[in-house]
């Protein structure tokens, strides 16, 4: 979902927006989503209006920080030589906010709780498919926190940095009677920030401060975005601070701008599709798409791409495409007319049934794919209907298998590459063994980043996946605004750490 992430910022009693906060003044941070959180427990939401919200209300035992995995709430860890028992050591000073006069300390049984609520079919917990080799969680101590697993898992930490593993009260939990993450009374959060006020027509929200910083922003506010507005024209006029400017030109705004490469624009092929079944056939459509090397397009207004990853996916706290050799499919250095004919003979067919093109109409990049059906139709004789349609409505029907050929705008829902594998299980053959040998926990990191690296030129050898090129996000705040953390997947800003100068 595209969301508008606006920043507002106000001076005490009322001053000039554009005012500079000085030590104990408010400073609001206005969050405007297209659509309003609803649930706020940790353990069960993952859209990412939710997400905004909770990262900034609960503090983990890890966390996310300028794209690496940092401690939070754990002071310290060990793992066993083995790689199956994590044992960790929590911080004294985590502490839930009951009111302005009440904390509740957060202890070792609040994290083996929420991991439990995870793994309780009950729960229907989005998460638990990441934590299901837990065999065992126990809290020996309150400070005192020990998991072990079935198996080794190199991302077990980068895990642990989800809201499904946020601290969660059992005594609490239970006293809400099934309303937990609801309501504001329902909501028990142990991050610097905690929600104080939800609107009942669900326009708006606050959040405050509560760790006595002086120098961080004071208050959050979200609220439901208007669709009218021009991010641009609020951001120069002062009514706005900051906003994500995916399509929007910001050359001329003053500002400091977060930039970050985290998008794809690929070409799929449906292989269940009988005229697509056939790799050869795939290969001939495929070439005049892949890196967009023989599509037409001016390559040096591009950020060409050999890879479905992109710098935003780590391996070893290196971005993996800087680890993946360049590879090259085969089919570019063949024939495209004689890949067609022999695809179409190994279906048996004499010539491809009428497929339907999917092109984003809300990506600028739509025009190459525009520009490569005029190929297939001018160098092979192929002529298929053409669909626009939002970039989000092709990744839903693309996920749901609902096409023949799409090409699409996409971003990666997390920085693990072999957790991004795990969605192309379904191509089968060696690609599916390959990617069964990632999650069977028993690979060194050498052998990992081998299987890694087959799965993933195999998957381009098959041209299932066409990688064309990369795009950046960039957003945009006001420089008073100081140290403000951008988690590229979903588009969530993190204030814990932000400052008004």
């Amino acid at each position: 979902m595209k969301k508008k992430l606006v920043a507002l910022f106000t001076a005490l009693c009322c001053l000039a927006m554009t005012a500079c906060s000085s030590a104990g003044a408010i400073s609001t941070y206005t969050i405007s989503l297209d659509e309003m959180p609803k649930n706020f427990d940790p353990q069960v939401a993952t859209g990412e209006n939710e997400l905004m919200v909770l990262t900034n209300i609960y503090d983990g035992l890890f966390e996310l920080h300028g794209g690496q995995v940092v401690p939070n709430v754990c002071e310290s860890y060990d793992i066993s030589a083995d790689g199956l028992t994590y044992t960790f050591k929590l911080r004294s000073d985590s502490t839930f906010f009951l009111s302005k006069s009440e904390q509740l300390p957060v202890t070792s049984a609040d994290f083996a709780f929420a991991l439990e609520r995870v793994l309780d079919k009950t729960t229907h917990s989005p998460y638990y498919s990441d934590f299901s080799h837990i065999s065992s969680v126990s809290a020996p101590d309150s400070s005192t926190l020990v998991i072990k697993l079935k198996h080794r898992d190199s991302d077990f930490l980068h895990k642990l940095c989800s809201p499904a593993a946020y601290p969660c009260n059992k005594e609490f939990f239970v006293n809400t009677n099934g309303a937990y993450g609801l309501r504001v009374n329902d909501i028990l959060s142990n991050g610097p920030y905690t929600i104080n006020y939800l609107a009942d027509d669900g326009s708006y929200a606050t959040i405050i401060r509560i760790d006595g910083n002086e120098k961080a922003v004071s208050r959050i506010r979200v609220s439901l975005a208007d669709s009218e507005s021009d991010d641009v024209t609020e951001y120069s006029s002062d009514k706005i601070s900051g906003f994500f400017a995916d399509s929007t030109d910001i050359s001329g705004l003053e500002g400091t701008v977060f930039e970050y490469e985290n998008q794809n624009f690929n070409m799929v092929l449906n292989h269940n599709v009988k005229s697509l079944g056939s790799k050869y056939t795939r290969g001939a459509l495929a070439k005049y798409a892949f890196a967009a090397e023989n599509s037409g397009a001016n390559l040096a207004a591009i950020t060409q791409s050999h890879s479905f990853f992109n710098r935003s996916v780590i391996f070893n706290n290196y971005p993996v495409t800087d680890l993946l050799e360049d590879f090259t499919p085969s089919y570019m250095e063949q024939d495209a007319k004689a890949l067609l004919q022999q695809g179409l003979a190994a279906q048996e067919m004499t010539q491809l049934e009428q497929l339907t093109v999917l092109i984003p109409s809300d990506v600028s990049y739509g025009v190459i794919a525009e520009n490569i059906n005029q190929l297939w139709q001018k160098e092979l004789g192929l002529f298929f209907t053409l669909e626009l349609l939002p970039n989000s409505e092709i990744t839903r029907r693309v996920t749901n298998g609902d096409f023949d050929i799409a090409f699409f705008s996409s971003k990666p829902s997390g920085s693990n590459p072999a957790n991004i594998l795990q969605l192309h299980k379904g191509f089968g053959g060696d690609i599916e063994t390959h990617i069964k040998m990632l999650s069977g926990g028993y690979l060194s990191e050498t052998e990992m980043l081998e299987t890694i690296k087959c799965a993933h030129n195999d998957i381009l050898e098959a041209a299932y996946i066409v990688p064309m090129c990369t795009d950046t996000s960039k957003y945009i705040h006001k420089s008073y605004f100081k140290d403000i953390d951008i988690n590229p997947f979903g588009n969530i800003v993190n204030l814990k750490y932000a400052t008004v100068k």
